[in-house]
C-alpha cells in the first residue's frame, strides 16, 4: 500500500530545513550511544518534531502524518516511534522536566512516558480517554504526573521504576512472586498450557512489540527467521509472508546503524583518544578491522550479486 502525499507535499517539498534534519539525526544517534541519556534525548527529539509538525487540530489529517513519516524517514527513525516521542514531549512541559532533572530520583523515559500517554493503560481505557475532550484528558494526564510526583517524594527512594509507576496508575500490577523467581524457573512455567498463552498473548501486543523491536531491530530478523523454520516444518509458507511496512521498519533501522557509523567516523581521532582508555582503544581498533573485513565481504557480494544471506 503506497502513502498518499497532499499535492502541495509533493509541490513544494518538505516542510522541514536540513539543519532539522542534521539535529534529528545526531539526537538518534546519542540515543543509541549514551542509553543513560534517553529521557532527555527522546524528549529533544520530540520537541524537535513538534517544530516540525506543531500539535493541532489536525491531528488526524493526511498532511500531518506524511509529514511525520517523511521527518522520521530522513533521520532514521519509525513514523510510529517519532509520533509517540512527539506526545510525550507535548505532555511534558517544561516545569515537570525541570523537576525531574533536579530530583535525586532517577526516573527512566519510560515511566515518563506513562504518565505523558498513559502508555500501558488497558485498551478500552486508553480509548476512551481518546473520546474525551481536551479539558478532561490533560486532566487525566495531570493525574498521572501527580501520582509520579508524589512517588519522587517518597523518603529513601531512589529510583522509580516503569513497573512501579504502572501498577500505580493500573496499567499492570507488580507480579508478587514471580518477581523473585529466577529466568530458568519463569521459563519452566511454560510448560503450563494457561501460562503460555498468556505468554504468547503478552509478547504479540503491539506496545511490547514495538519496544522490542525499537530496543534491537535484529529482534523483527530472528522472528521472520523463526516464522520461516515454522513454516518449513508445517508446510504453511502464507503466515510467513512479510509485508512492506515490515520491509519499510527493517530499512529505517538499519538506515539508523548507518548514521551511527557516520557518526563515529565523522569524529576526530584526538577527541576520541581524549575520550577512550586504553582497552576502548584496542576494541576499537579491532572493530575498525573488522569493518574493513566486512564491507570487502559487502562489496564481493554485491559485485557477484549474492543475496539472501544474513
Amino acid at each position: 500500500m503506497t502513502d498518499w502525499i497532499e499535492p502541495c507535499a509533493r509541490e513544494t517539498g518538505p516542510a522541514y530545513s536540513s539543519e532539522q534534519v542534521e539535529l534529528g539525526r545526531k539526537l538518534v544517534a546519542r540515543d543509541d550511544l549514551l542509553t543513560s541519556e534517553k529521557q532527555r534525548t527522546r524528549l529533544e527529539n520530540g520537541d524537535l518534531l513538534l517544530d516540525v509538525a506543531p500539535m493541532g487540530n489536525g491531528e488526524s489529517s493526511n498532511g500531518s502524518r506524511e509529514l511525520i513519516r517523511a521527518f522520521a524517514a530522513d533521520i532514521g527513525m519509525t513514523a510510529e516511534m517519532a509520533r509517540e516521542y512527539r506526545g510525550v514531549a507535548a505532555g511534558c512541559d517544561s516545569g515537570l522536566r525541570q523537576v525531574l532533572a533536579e530530583s535525586a530520583v532517577m526516573v527512566s523515559y519510560s515511566v515518563v512516558r506513562e504518565a505523558a500517554l498513559g502508555f500501558s493503560l488497558p485498551k478500552e481505557t486508553r480509548e476512551a480517554e481518546n473520546a474525551l475532550g481536551r479539558e478532561e484528558r490533560a486532566r487525566r494526564r495531570q493525574d498521572r504526573w501527580e501520582i509520579l510526583l508524589r512517588m519522587l517524594q517518597e523518603p529513601g527512594r531512589r529510583r522509580l521504576t516503569a513497573q512501579e509507576f504502572r501498577a500505580a496508575i493500573g496499567a499492570r500490577p507488580i507480579p508478587n512472586s514471580a518477581s523473585a523467581m529466577t529466568a530458568e524457573k519463569i521459563v519452566e512455567q511454560l510448560e503450563r498450557p494457561d501460562v503460555r498463552s498468556a505468554v504468547m498473548a503478552s509478547v504479540m501486543e503491539p506496545a511490547f512489540l514495538v519496544e522490542a523491536f525499537a530496543a534491537d531491530p535484529m529482534v523483527e530478523l530472528k522472528i521472520r527467521d523463526s516464522l520461516a523454520q515454522v513454516a518449513q516444518v508445517t508446510g504453511n509458507r502464507e503466515n510467513a509472508s512479510v509485508s512492506e511496512e515490515t520491509d519499510e521498519r527493517l530499512v529505517l533501522q538499519f538506515r539508523r546503524r548507518v548514521n551511527l557509523l557516520y557518526g563515529l567516523v565523522e569524529m576526530h581521532p584526538e577527541q576520541i583518544i581524549n575520550i577512550a582508555d586504553e582497552d576502548m582503544l584496542n576494541d576499537l581498533e579491532k572493530a575498525c578491522e573488522g569493518v574493513v573485513h566486512w564491507a570487502q565481504r559487502l562489496h564481493s557480494a554485491r559485485t557477484s550479486g549474492q543475496a539472501g544471506v544474513r
